[in-house]
């Protein structure tokens, strides 16, 4: 297998995009010598998911990350800052499922992406729970209300540029106890490398 294939996710999470953007993404990966690794199984087929990215501390993330969307061909809704979201880039991010965040209003950001995504099956939704490329002391909890909302679990999809690898984890079913659930999945994110962890 090469740096990322649609044979990775089922098919129900499958855009049909055009081959030549899905090997570019590809390629993009490839040039920095990235690779995605692990599988979202087949028994997930038409549920509804929450992609967990992190750790989150660099631009890059999102660069390896719309680039592994592409190779993947996933159809998914994923969040990002308003402010990149300008011009032709805007239009290119909207098309892969992006939506733009403007921070200063997150409470009706999360709420419109449960919205577009509530009522269709085999979907999938990217969120990082630090909200902000910064160090922060909490999580953001917004991807906790979203995978209640649409009675979601969690995959976690962890960046570790000391293997320059996105991994897709098992999925994780939520406890309903947040605490836990966050203080569990830290645990899971303290084995990889951010590119800056004085920020993590």
């Amino acid at each position: 297998m090469g740096s990322a294939s649609n044979k990775q996710i089922p098919k129900s999470f499958r855009a049909n995009r055009s081959r030549f953007l899905q090997w570019l993404g590809r390629a993009v990966l490839s040039f920095f010598g990235w690779k995605v690794k692990g599988v979202i199984e087949e028994k997930h087929n038409d549920k509804k998911l929450v992609v967990l990215i992190a750790p989150h501390t660099s631009n890059w993330d999102g660069i390896f990350g719309v680039a592994a969307l592409a190779g993947l061909d996933a159809k998914i809704t994923f969040i990002g800052k308003h402010t990149a979201f300008k011009y032709g880039l805007g239009a290119f991010l909207r098309y892969m499922g992006g939506i733009p965040v403007d921070r200063s209003r997150p409470g009706g950001i999360i709420q419109h992406a449960i919205d577009q995504i509530k009522e269709i099956n085999g979907s999938l939704i990217a969120i990082s729970p630090e909200g902000t490329r910064s160090k922060v002391k909490e999580w953001k909890t917004g991807f906790l209300r979203i995978a209640k909302e649409i009675k979601a679990e969690i995959v976690p999809a962890s960046l570790d540029y000391s293997k320059k690898e996105i991994l897709l984890g098992k999925v994780f079913k939520l406890s309903g106890d947040n605490q836990k659930d966050i203080s569990d999945l830290k645990k899971y994110y303290s084995a990889f490398k951010p590119k800056h962890p004085e920020k993590y």
